[in-house]
């Protein structure tokens, strides 16, 4: 199967498109070349790597042209965020299986936790608005048989994750390192569900390999547990070699110990009370997540601290 993947050297393509290539593939990588892929691996090269532009392509009408020129059979488009990119693709296809990469964003706050892909979606934010109405978008047209992906917070070796306060900031794991000690909202029961890049990688791949049943499907993309703002700082402080020492303070206090960024996205995590499940990947697709919630964050943690941290 001839396989394009847009933005294909980011956190999921960098799974993605080596294990495409194993499985036997030709895979093309449409890609602006402004990174690298964060882990190597030797089958990039027997990858087809093709510049452009996507932003400058949509604007003067030339990126869906583009990238059917590919003649693909399957089109992975990881770097879609309007339904009129989704649209200006799709017109310029003709039938290929097109998985998009979504977020759980697009469901807004959680009511029924976990939270499956037929829950009500009431998203606010740009991001999370936006991610919906491509998923609205690509449900509706009958051009191409289309999945989307939903995944949480994305997390792997080579970037900080989304940390215990529910933002990046990286004085949060200085102190959790040197004594165990981390201050929270509240009581810390607020949860983050976190996801590996590998498993949202193997998930796309999943839709590829079973077209018949993905199409016309979405599916969450997330470790199988979540874990509590809590849960998260006493794996790390005990990892790291402590007893957990936590303090607790109510939200107006807590935000007034962050930057007026760290806050917003703080609370930009918490808001939505993040829990989703993931049985319709395993019911559907036969998918089930290789890695655990802890294990993920730690090795993401890790490699962190032994890139930037001496």
């Amino acid at each position: 199967m001839r396989t394009v993947v847009i933005g294909g050297t980011g956190h999921i393509g960098t799974y993605l498109v080596p294990d495409l290539v194993r499985a036997g593939h030709d895979v093309v990588v449409v890609t602006r070349g402004t990174s690298r892929p964060y882990r190597p691996d030797p089958l990039w090269q027997e990858v087809e790597q093709r510049r452009c532009d996507r932003a400058g392509a949509e604007a003067d009408g030339t990126f869906g042209s583009f990238v059917a020129g590919l003649r693909a059979d399957a089109v992975v488009d990881l770097t879609c965020f309007t339904p009129e990119q989704a649209r200006q693709l799709v017109e310029a296809l003709d039938g290929q299986h097109v998985v998009q990469t979504g977020s759980v964003w697009s469901y807004g706050p959680s009511t029924l936790v976990p939270t499956t892909e037929d829950a009500p979606k009431e998203p606010y934010g740009d991001y999370g608005v936006g991610k919906l109405a491509v998923e609205t978008y690509l449900m509706s047209q009958q051009r191409v048989r289309a999945s989307v992906v939903h995944p949480g917070h994305i997390s792997g070796p080579g970037w900080m994750p989304i940390g215990p306060t529910g933002n990046v900031d990286p004085a949060v794991i200085d102190r959790l390192r040197a004594d165990g000690s981390c201050v929270l909202p509240d009581r810390g029961g607020e949860t983050i569900h976190h996801v590996h890049a590998e498993d949202v990688a193997r998930l796309h791949q999943a839709c590829l390999e079973r077209p018949e049943a993905a199409a016309g499907e979405s599916f969450n993309s997330v470790c199988t547990e979540a874990l509590t703002l809590r849960g998260y700082a006493e794996v790390l402080a005990r990892h790291f070699g402590h007893e957990p020492r936590l303090t607790f303070l109510p939200w107006a206090e807590f935000e007034g110990t962050l930057t007026p960024d760290q806050a917003e996205l703080t609370i930009d995590h918490l808001a939505r009370a993040p829990m989703f499940s993931m049985d319709k990947a395993r019911r559907v697709l036969g998918f089930v997540p290789a890695h655990g919630v802890v294990d993920t964050v730690v090795e993401a943690i890790d490699e962190w601290v032994s890139t930037n941290r001496r």
